[in-house]
């Protein structure tokens, strides 16, 4: 049935998810929430068939339409560079010397390092400047979702809403700085960054989403909450992850560093292109096997307007459908295990590696591959007309079993459209650290999730 999920269009919007979602986790008030619910237009430049909504009140479009353009359109290489910039600056600020340094908690080093890059690569570094705290009130707001997502109030448990509240406040208190200083010469020569607003991404959401019915400040800032909170909550820990996964195993991390060594040398990697990280086999397969083996998320279908017709089932419009990844992700009549040598509870770092020279090699059990259906990978190109002879990335084939970001229906818009971000700040920040950095990992890991995204760490993890 998952197959025919991503082929239908109708199931593009994730309008029905955002309801529950921007009322119980960002605490939008009802008068606020309505026009999300009367907004059945969908997420399409076109709008639906049968809707009628005004177009500045079309809040599905007009959200994803902005997310699209910055985090995977012509913002991404901007916001990318930002982020290399500002993660390179924060670790050299920690001044590791060339002895051994202790630090306590690997999560904790990542949530303050990666995370405040990520958001300064977004909201520019005058947010941060004013509210040196809110990193830290953003993580005690991940650690509160699982209660909030409860519906639990706030006079039953304050604690849990403090932290959403103080980065709520600290966002419209940058929000009138910013109007202040901003003007259009302090943009950067890219076109995208600026010190005040931080991206066009939020530049433009100041002028489409306060045009919306009943939007305000406050309802703003709970809406940018949910942005960076997006930005963080399952990019840093994956990127963390990935790293404890390579420094804990000695003979990936010299795989891994061979390969980034020979790929960009001795070169600053904060002036490399992002987009050569990508090309790096080894370090995507950490990545993707990270993704796999820890990302337990659901995600919510629905179709406004009509039914939906999966195989032998059928999805009333209207209802809501729920996928769960860590069901695909942990299928072992799909995922190649090599006769059992990697199960897919455990961790495989090329588990997405195709060998042409190997054919026990790839994500994909062998017998799956030999169904009648199974198109087979895409060889790579070498370059001079032919098929490389060299084992290389794929995720080819494992369209129905790998969404730690959603579904790719029809068009693109229900498929988290940060992941082109997520992965290039997941790969870089494995590349500064395994190039540049010794890390000695002193414990195992055990995790714990709420099934919303990237387990959590049960107890710290010192390195």
């Amino acid at each position: 049935m998952s197959s025919n999920i991503w082929k239908e269009p109708a199931l593009s919007s994730p309008i029905s998810m955002f309801l529950y979602v921007l009322k119980y986790f960002f605490g939008l008030p009802e008068h606020v929430v309505s026009v999300y619910r009367a907004d059945d237009s969908g997420p399409f430049p076109t709008p639906y068939v049968g809707g009628n909504v005004r177009p500045q009140d079309r809040v599905d479009h007009i959200t994803h339409h902005g997310f699209l353009r910055a985090l995977s359109g012509p913002g991404l290489l901007p916001t990318t560079r930002r982020y290399m910039s500002a993660l390179s600056a924060r670790v050299e600020e920690r001044s590791f010397s060339r002895e051994w340094t202790e630090v306590a908690d690997l999560s904790t080093f990542f949530q303050d390092v990666a995370g405040s890059s990520l958001v300064e690569c977004i909201y520019g570094p005058t947010m941060l400047r004013l509210n040196p705290n809110f990193v830290q009130h953003l993580w005690g707001f991940d650690a509160s979702v699982p209660w909030l997502a409860r519906g639990l109030p706030s006079f039953i448990s304050p604690l849990t809403h403090e932290p959403r509240q103080n980065c709520v406040n600290q966002l419209k208190r940058w929000y009138e700085y910013a109007r202040e200083q901003f003007d259009e010469p302090s943009i950067s020569p890219d076109g995208d960054g600026d010190p005040y607003w931080g991206s066009n991404l939020t530049r433009y959401r100041q002028d489409k989403l306060l045009a919306v019915k009943n939007h305000d400040d406050d309802a703003l800032a709970r809406m940018d909450l949910g942005l960076a909170w997006g930005a963080v909550g399952n990019t840093v820990p994956c990127a963390m992850l990935c790293v404890f996964h390579i420094f804990k195993e000695p003979v990936l991390l010299e795989r891994v560093c061979n390969e980034v060594e020979g790929s960009f040398g001795h070169q600053r990697l904060a002036e490399i292109s992002p987009n050569k990280l990508t090309r790096v086999p080894l370090l995507s397969s950490v990545y993707a096997e990270a993704l796999r083996l820890c990302v337990k998320t659901y995600f919510m279908v629905s179709s406004p307007h009509v039914d939906v017709h999966l195989g032998r089932w059928k999805l009333p419009k209207g209802r809501i459908g729920l996928m769960n990844a860590g069901l695909s992700h942990m299928d072992d009549a799909f995922w190649n295990s090599r006769d059992g040598e990697h199960p897919v509870a455990s961790f495989w770092a090329d588990r997405f590696i195709i060998d042409p020279a190997d054919p026990q090699s790839g994500p994909v059990a062998a017998h799956v591959r030999e169904s009648a259906d199974w198109a087979g990978p895409r060889r790579m190109d070498d370059g001079q007309g032919g098929m490389s002879k060299n084992a290389f990335f794929s995720l080819d084939g494992t369209e129905g079993s790998w969404f730690p970001y959603g579904a790719l229906f029809s068009g693109g818009h229900s498929i988290c459209p940060g992941r082109f971000l997520a992965k290039r700040v997941i790969l870089f920040t494995c590349a500064l650290l395994v190039r540049d950095y010794d890390i000695e990992i002193f414990t195992e890991m055990n995790t714990w999730t709420f099934w919303l995204g990237v387990g959590g760490l049960k107890s710290a993890v010192p390195f």
